[in-house]
């Protein structure tokens, strides 16, 4: 067997090797419970019926999160907010009430793929995690999840008030953490310190190939020959950009970062994007690269202007705006 048709069929049988296992943890909790809920049941004493009652009642907890984190069987548009509310109503039963740690989400309705929605879930709960793991010790505190969207781009804020050290060594889970959110085009910015932590992740609404499908959010004029953003001016067929009358001598890469970003003018460009459509890389490396090149580019457009046309969203990525 070739290595090609080896792998096309490890692929295809990745899927049903998911489903199979997440039948069988359903199994294995529903099984968990079953007994418990039949000591509960046969046991003649109050209170050894009342602690059974509340494990059975947690492991029921312990389901919806698994539910919650499946991968979802079809590609749809669901409801983001409600899914992190159920997830961390169902985290907050299973393992936080009782250490005293109060877990709340707020979020306005907010429509996202399915699949997007999922690898947000998978963020959410390993952050959940590390909080309530680091944050409070023996004690109890409060963790909050927040979403909302601004533009084309999604925000989720995970912060607690505990008191996590500054430096915390990373392990496996915030590896696969930052495996989803580069999956996604997004970014993580953390911050701890003695009040708390804050995680913000923030991430496209649409995949690269929603923004590449017939309904992206692309230029409709695919053929102009001059991109036109305020004063800036960029032409295809000459190769010369200007600000006004003053010319703008760039580079090759500086030429296609711009183009790029003209033509998607008023959107937020996360760094992750840019390496993928200006690099052309095909996964996310540490690099500082695109701050490297943005900061020329930016010198070259706003040098000598008042107000700028190349915004920095600290952490995030960048935004190209006419100017007020």
């Amino acid at each position: 067997m070739s290595k090609a048709t080896s792998s096309e069929r490890r692929n295809s049988e990745e899927p049903l090797l998911v489903e199979e296992l997440t039948h069988r943890m359903n199994n294995e909790f529903a099984a968990a419970i079953a007994v418990v809920s039949f000591a509960a049941a046969r046991s003649p004493n109050g209170e050894a019926k009342s602690a059974l009652a509340e494990v059975a009642e947690r492991l029921h907890s312990y389901v919806q999160v698994s539910r919650c984190l499946q991968i979802p069987s079809q590609d749809t548009v669901i409801d983001a907010s409600a899914h992190l509310r159920q997830l961390c109503q169902s985290i907050g039963r299973s393992r936080l009430d009782c250490r005293g740690i109060e877990l709340k989400f707020a979020g306005r309705p907010l429509q996202i793929n399915s699949e997007r929605c999922w690898r947000l879930g998978m963020i959410v709960s390993e952050l959940i995690t590390n909080a309530a793991r680091h944050a409070f010790g023996d004690g109890g505190g409060k963790i909050q999840v927040e979403l909302s969207q601004c533009g084309l781009l999604i925000n989720c804020r995970v912060a607690d008030d505990g008191t996590a050290p500054e430096k915390i060594r990373p392990g496996r889970g915030f590896a696969i953490v930052e495996g989803l959110i580069a999956s996604l085009h997004g970014a993580i910015n953390q911050h701890f310190g003695p009040r708390g932590s804050i995680s913000d992740i923030n991430f496209p609404v649409c995949s690269r190939a929603q923004r590449t499908g017939p309904s992206a959010l692309l230029p409709p004029k695919s053929r102009e020959t001059v991109l036109r953003v305020g004063p800036l001016e960029l032409d295809l067929i000459e190769r010369t950009a200007k600000r006004g009358d003053r010319a703008i001598d760039l580079l090759p890469r500086e030429f296609r970062l711009l183009q790029y970003m003209m033509r998607r003018e008023e959107q937020l460009l996360t760094r992750a994007m840019l390496l993928e459509e200006v690099w052309n890389y095909k996964f996310v490396p540490q690099t500082n690269v695109v701050d490297v090149h943005m900061g020329r580019l930016r010198r070259k457009v706003d040098e000598l202007h008042e107000l700028p046309m190349i915004h920095n969203v600290r952490g995030v990525g960048f935004i190209l705006r006419a100017p007020a």
